[in-house]
């Protein structure tokens, strides 16, 4: 190891706590999914079984493996509360630490392939990603699923390269972190997979025999369960009528979701097994946009610096597309080093990271592809690094003027992509990193920062706070931002439903029955608007408008009217983090 060698890893961990520094105070985001988690954690703190407590009647939830929340739980039961102030601070020390842990697992990974520099420049990229410090910010499982993932193959490298000094037995090892990936997210039985066929290929069928038993008891344990939930009365009989309908994506599992031909839009129907396969085809036209991303940034802030090129020097003005074009020719190197990798007999590195893109191909959430590869980042890197080694290699230490401007170019695009990814840190921080508020269960009111907190979103939180003021225990909200509404109000919190008929639509509110139903002007998910206006419309006597603060906020109405009484009527929940 050389004298600059040792200073890799420590200057990698140094750029991260740099990068922590900032946002370590507060809770993590409990925003989008961040909320569900959280609060399925505290229904198990509570002993109250694996359940949505958000939800009248306190369902139990089957889309997300449970590892993350039992992580969460844990959390609140050594601190003997579930306040997300208290226990909030200390669940983004952790996510902190596995940060930490993720850049060293993934150094120490990628070392083993492609020797020291390159691992650096592995880990830069990992580190420095906007989407991957973005998502660590949240109470979710993108970040933990990619360190267990990692720690996977700092593993099985030990194996492969007989490692004196590594714990053994190294299968148990892997196989722990195999199905720990798998409890983290469902996405993990993409390396269970290529775990087992790893060993199919090396011809062990004794080995491929314990694997396959071991994967098998990870996923039927968990398919166990959801099945168990689905044939229950409870789920049969849901304590409102569209609890368990296919588009309630946090209320059904991944299968009834991805039914539809857009889960956002159910009145679009069900697709077809045709047009299922024309989606998939679709998806993976897709995907060399998405693994460019993966491996650099996000293609907006891409485009962005496009806009910026044409502005500056209008003589060589560019189409925004000339960003998407670059971003997909990325990919193309990116491929080449899997390849290599394969013929190197690295079948377990290819088999989970190209079985990963194939699955999340197949979804039907094309505008999430750059989420769902945030885990791969480090895989897709260290397959671009492997194919620039090989050429920087072939190309040799002779002076030419082809050996000289391939250098060149292979520094300069690694140089752009790091240098994207240091503007894009500088730009997210200095002016999207916005100051926001939580209050403690004793009503002091607190500041922290959240990244992608705009407008919007504050005016939406204002009236949250607002509502938590005004209304009373057990009363129903309907809004596009339920669990997080919970933890904000205490209330029980629902979806509206996805019925393009108003009259529908009204019924179903009714026999929850609703209280207040909000009508957000959030840009991330429309369907706040898109269902509730025309219902508010079509019966404006039901609705009275009780809060609205100005156009680009939301407004808050309460149901002016009281239903009849209705049999399959919900019974709320009353739990609250609060």
């Amino acid at each position: 190891m050389t004298l600059g060698a040792r200073w890799h890893l420590p200057a990698l961990l140094a750029l991260v706590v740099l990068i922590w520094l900032p946002r370590l105070q507060g809770p993590p985001d409990l925003r989008y999914d961040g909320g569900v988690y959280y609060i399925l954690g505290t229904a198990l703190a509570e002993g109250r079984g694996y359940r949505i407590l958000s939800e009248p009647g306190a369902i139990e939830a089957i889309q997300y493996p449970p590892l993350l929340p039992a992580i969460g739980a844990l959390h609140e039961r050594l601190l003997g509360t579930a306040d997300p102030a208290v226990v909030g601070p200390w669940l983004r020390v952790t996510a902190c630490a596995m940060y930490l842990a993720y850049i060293a697992a993934v150094y120490a990974m990628s070392r083993r392939i492609v020797g020291p520099t390159y691992a650096l420049l592995v880990g830069l990229i990992t580190a420095m990603h906007m989407q991957t410090v973005f998502l660590s910010d949240f109470f979710t499982a993108d970040v933990p699923f990619a360190l267990v993932t990692s720690l996977f193959f700092v593993v099985a490298a030990w194996r492969r390269h007989g490692d004196e000094a590594a714990p053994k037995p190294h299968g148990a090892l892997e196989g722990l972190l195999a199905v720990a990936a798998y409890a983290l997210r469902t996405a993990g039985v993409a390396l269970l997979a290529a775990w087992i066929m790893e060993s199919a290929l090396d011809r062990r069928p004794g080995r491929t025999a314990l694997r396959a038993a071991v994967a098998l008891a990870a996923v039927a344990s968990w398919q166990g369960y959801i099945a168990r939930v689905k044939a229950s009365p409870e789920y049969r009989q849901p304590a409102y009528a569209y609890q368990r309908a296919d588009y309630q994506f946090y209320n059904v599992g991944y299968v009834e979701n991805m039914r539809y031909v857009d889960p956002f839009r159910p009145e679009l129907g069900r697709v077809s097994p045709a047009g299922m396969a024309r989606r998939a085809l679709e998806n993976f036209r897709l995907i060399p946009l998405s693994v460019g991303e993966a491996v650099s940034e996000h293609k907006g802030w891409w485009r962005g610096q496009v806009g910026k090129w044409s502005q500056k020097v209008p003589a060589l003005a560019m189409p925004e597309s000339a960003a998407d074009t670059g971003l997909a020719l990325l990919s193309i190197p990116v491929a080449a080093g899997l390849v290599l990798l394969a013929i190197q007999g690295y079948w377990l590195f290819v088999l989970y990271t190209v079985g990963s893109v194939v699955l999340i191909a197949l979804t039907p959430w094309a505008v999430q592809f750059s989420r769902y590869l945030i885990p791969l980042t480090p895989f897709l890197a260290l397959a671009l690094m492997y194919l620039l080694a090989e050429v920087m290699r072939r190309l040799g230490a002779r002076r030419s003027p082809w050996r000289i401007a391939g250098r060149l170019a292979i520094a300069a695009g690694v140089s752009l992509i790091l240098l994207q990814q240091v503007y894009t840190l500088y730009t997210s921080f200095a002016h999207h990193r916005e100051r926001a508020f939580y209050t403690d269960a004793a009503g002091q009111r607190h500041k922290y920062h959240l990244l992608f907190y705009d407008r919007t979103w504050r005016l939406h939180d204002d009236a949250l706070d607002w509502l938590a003021r005004h209304s009373r225990p057990g009363e129903v909200i309907a809004t596009s931002t339920p669990h997080w509404a919970y933890l904000r109000t205490g209330l029980p919190a629902i979806m509206p439903p996805y019925e393009a008929d108003p009259a529908v639509a009204q019924r179903m509110v009714d026999a929850v029955p609703v209280t207040y139903l909000i009508v957000d002007n959030l840009s991330f998910l429309d369907v706040g608007r898109r269902y509730t206006r025309p219902m508010i419309a079509r019966a404006p006597d039901r609705w009275s408008l009780i809060y609205f603060a100005n156009d680009t906020g939301p407004r808050i109405y309460r149901r002016a009217v009281l239903p009849a009484p209705a049999a399959a009527a919900a019974t709320p929940g009353t739990g609250s983090v609060r």
